[in-house]
């Protein structure tokens, strides 16, 4: 069968919605709350694996209730978390501000996210039988990301960058992806 690994993050998604997101020194009450998974790299692995490839996971998350739920998430989506590591501290959350206009405020806590090392990406890329596609994005180190991208590329892997976060691409980087896809 073949495989698809995605390197990038996991997060948790605190989400809060108000009519309007307080100012400097300002309280205001909300209307709702709502907690769900994320992480630019968790998205597409979900996706992926809810349109039946088999899809791995490479990345990290925090050994705390975030990172027990991520990981029961992944598995009751289908993705294969052999490659996504536990590490001692926080998963990588998301606290997320709604106003009534659907406009947003978005803080990115990497966490654990920020502890993905080029070692391990490199032995799940070694290591994934039938790997044909390794698809990765900027909310984790970008070096490891170009080491996943270059090990991917020795072996005649296709490389899939979204790169978003937006920020400069490095040219290491660049010069090991297959494809470009900004959103």
């Amino acid at each position: 069968m073949v495989s698809i690994a995605v390197v990038g993050s996991t997060n948790i998604d605190m989400v809060a919605y108000s009519d309007q997101i307080p100012e400097r020194g300002e309280t205001v009450t909300g209307k709702d709350f709502a907690i769900g998974f994320g992480g630019k790299g968790a998205n597409q692995a979900v996706m992926a694996a809810r349109l039946g490839v088999q899809t791995f996971m490479v990345g990290a998350v925090g050994d705390d209730v975030f990172g027990q739920s991520a990981i029961k998430n992944f598995v009751d989506q289908g993705v294969n978390t052999e490659y996504l590591a536990t590490v001692p501290g926080s998963s990588g959350v998301a606290p997320i501000w709604v106003d009534a206009d659907g406009d947003n405020r978005i803080i990115v806590v990497p966490g654990a996210n920020s502890k993905v090392t080029v070692a391990q990406v490199e032995n799940a890329i070694n290591s994934i039988k039938d790997l044909k596609v390794v698809i990765g994005q900027f909310e984790i180190p970008v070096e490891v990301t170009t080491a996943a991208f270059a090990a991917a590329r020795k072996l005649g892997i296709t490389t899939i960058l979204n790169p978003a976060p937006y920020r400069d691409i490095p040219a290491e980087l660049l010069a090991v992806t297959d494809w470009l896809i900004p959103n």
